[in-house]
């Protein structure tokens, strides 16, 4: 594991998007957790795509041994180095979680994996829920997975976008045809225009709850647990929307499907 480099080193955009992350596992997460019976203290916590890694550093303030894998090597190295600012202690290793040689690495079991808006963007989600079963403590070990469902108003990601296209609701499953065209014009316009490449391996892959749930039980994962949103909590801690939970809504099918903007699942062997 490299050395954290200095603190002067952190953009202040990556302090902003940490303290989002550590804001999402102090007030959201953590209390989830606890209202499904699941307590982080004394137990063994890993974060797969942990990025900077906020949400590591609020589950080892309340006791957890913490450790991440991350893809990207210079937001494994931020995350270390905002760790230690913090004086807080957890390894965030480097590594592609559909990489078995990764996921072998790892000193396994874990009492806790958290998957937090990862899944739908993972070429192989069979190969990578797969890899989550096996990092679980058998009998014990729970899995926490978050993610916007694809038919949902931004289940494409579109509000990551810079222009005003950021606030179309939808545009991201239109037929092929009208949507390559859309993209055309934006792809122009926005600043931010990779996030269209992002929104074709959203359309390919089309991660609904339905084919979520069906891809855990396929893995050997059964739900304990799930909790609905209209308006999530990241939107909230990002945009300052509500945050409104389905309710009811989130149990219709098809329905759910259309309305449901965030879900969060514990799983377990």
């Amino acid at each position: 594991m490299s050395s954290p480099g200095p603190s002067n080193s952190v953009p202040e955009h990556k302090r902003r998007y940490w303290s989002y992350q550590y804001e999402l596992g102090r007030r959201y997460l953590l209390p989830l957790l606890r209202g499904w019976g699941v307590e982080v203290r004394g137990r063994k916590v890993l974060e797969l795509g942990c990025g900077e890694g906020g949400i590591l550093a609020a589950m080892v303030e309340q006791g957890a041994e913490g450790w991440g894998l991350e893809l990207s090597p210079s937001r494994a190295n931020l995350a270390r180095i905002l760790a230690a600012m913090r004086g807080l202690a957890f390894e965030v290793r480097v590594g592609d979680l559909l990489d078995p040689t990764a996921m072998g690495s790892l000193p396994g079991p874990f009492d806790l994996v958290i998957l937090r808006d990862v899944l739908e963007h993972v070429t192989d989600k069979p190969i990578a829920l797969a890899h989550v079963k096996s990092l679980l403590r058998p009998g014990e070990g729970r899995a926490i997975i978050t993610f916007p469902p694809f038919y949902s108003p931004f289940g494409g990601h579109q509000q990551m976008l810079a222009s005003w296209f950021r606030l179309v609701p939808y545009w991201h499953f239109l037929p092929g045809l009208l949507f390559r065209a859309l993209a055309a014009v934006v792809g122009r316009i926005d600043r931010q225009p990779h996030i269209l490449k992002e929104m074709e391996l959203f359309r390919r892959d089309r991660l609904s709850l339905g084919r979520f749930e069906r891809l855990a039980r396929e893995a050997g994962l059964r739900i304990v647990a799930s909790s609905f949103y209209i308006s999530r909590p990241s939107h909230h801690l990002r945009y300052g929307w509500p945050v409104i939970p389905a309710g009811w809504l989130g149990r219709v099918p098809l329905v759910r499907e259309v309305l449901v903007s965030g879900a969060d699942y514990l799983l377990a062997t």
